[in-house]
């Protein structure tokens, strides 16, 4: 959502853009699951509606997680707490399982099948996703951005900004 007054979420200001991505990646994930429920109904929308969100996810989702796995992650490290470091670890888990329950939402939409299970297949796995992508989302808009927030200078924040730009460069 958008704020009036608030300052835009730019690669300038990294925490901030991380945190408008998700809201990015939501909405794109409600899209693969409502979807579904058009997948019989008026199938090649539905089909170029989840092709537009898995591209999306594919591309700027990845280099989101790039982001958090490369740049920010490694210069949070060093200053957490053994608490804050098992947090961090399990957000990179939550990234492993995430990325193979898309990959199986890929395979379903990549070849969509004409028998009556499909629907409730690819359903399921979209459902799934999005759950796992909640509950992980939330944690890092309410935890992680303030962890970044406490502890990263103006210079590593920066440099944060340098690598993200770099990796939307080539």
């Amino acid at each position: 959502m958008i704020k009036i007054g608030a300052a835009p979420a730019t690669i300038d200001s990294p925490v901030e853009h991380l945190v408008a991505c998700h809201r990015r990646i939501e909405q794109r994930l409600d899209t693969l699951v409502n979807a579904a429920a058009h997948l019989e109904s008026d199938r090649a929308t539905a089909l170029e509606a989840i092709r537009r969100s898995i591209q999306f996810l594919d591309t700027s989702g990845a280099l989101h997680t790039r982001d958090e796995e490369a740049s920010l992650f490694p210069r949070l490290r060093p200053k957490l707490t053994a608490a804050e470091t098992e947090f961090v670890d399990s957000l990179e888990a939550q990234h492993v399982g995430a990325e193979s329950i898309f990959a199986e939402l890929k395979r379903l939409a990549e070849s969509p099948l004409e028998d009556s299970g499909f629907v409730a297949r690819y359903h399921e796995s979209a459902i799934r996703l999005r759950s796992l992508y909640r509950d992980h989302i939330q944690a890092e808009d309410e935890i992680l951005t303030v962890l970044a927030k406490r502890l990263l200078s103006g210079d590593e924040l920066g440099e944060i900004s340098k690598e993200m730009r770099e990796r939307r460069a080539g």
